[in-house]
């Protein structure tokens, strides 16, 4: 039990360095997105992309240590949190289970936020484009041209509206 303790904790570390990592790709996403340089932005979400499949990996590693001492504790692996784990062993694995669970719990909410404010300038961007779009859509469209009845010259259509003629 003690050597899958001391093995959780190692993986645990390893994730909270990971997520590290993470915030701090974050932190050059907004960067870079700010700068709308192409080039960076692919650099950095491949840059997220990697990490994000080692902290997966490491999920898998965890959820399986953690399954094992479930067995070996007689309880449910299913909806174990670290927190509950640290109030069933013993001290000093408890207090290092504590110290990464709060670790941990700190940097998601960090990554949380940087990844709502980077969601946002993205969003902010897409619709700057689709009114840049728009305003040139508009720029190139013809005027229509009525007839003295009132009716629309409709012989060249715009290419904003759909043709019922198939």
């Amino acid at each position: 039990m003690e050597t899958m303790l001391k093995e959780l904790i190692a993986v645990l570390e390893s994730q909270t360095k990971l997520y590290r990592t993470l915030l701090e790709i974050l932190h050059r996403e907004k960067k870079v997105l700010v700068s709308a340089d192409i080039r960076d932005v692919n650099a950095v979400r491949q840059e997220k992309d990697a990490i994000l499949s080692r902290v997966h990996d490491m999920d898998n590693v965890r959820n399986d240590i953690i399954r094992r001492i479930s067995e070996q504790l007689g309880c449910p692996p299913q909806g174990l949190t670290i927190t509950q784990l640290a109030q069933r062993v013993e001290a000093p694995f408890s207090l290092s289970l504590i110290q990464c669970a709060t670790d941990i719990f700190a940097l998601i909410e960090d990554i949380r936020n940087a990844n709502d404010i980077n969601k946002s300038l993205i969003t902010h961007s897409l619709q700057l484009i689709r009114s840049s779009i728009h305003m040139l859509v508009q720029a190139i469209t013809p005027s229509p041209v009525y007839f003295r009845s009132g009716r629309m010259y409709q012989e060249e259509l715009c290419g904003a509206m759909v043709s019922s003629n198939v």
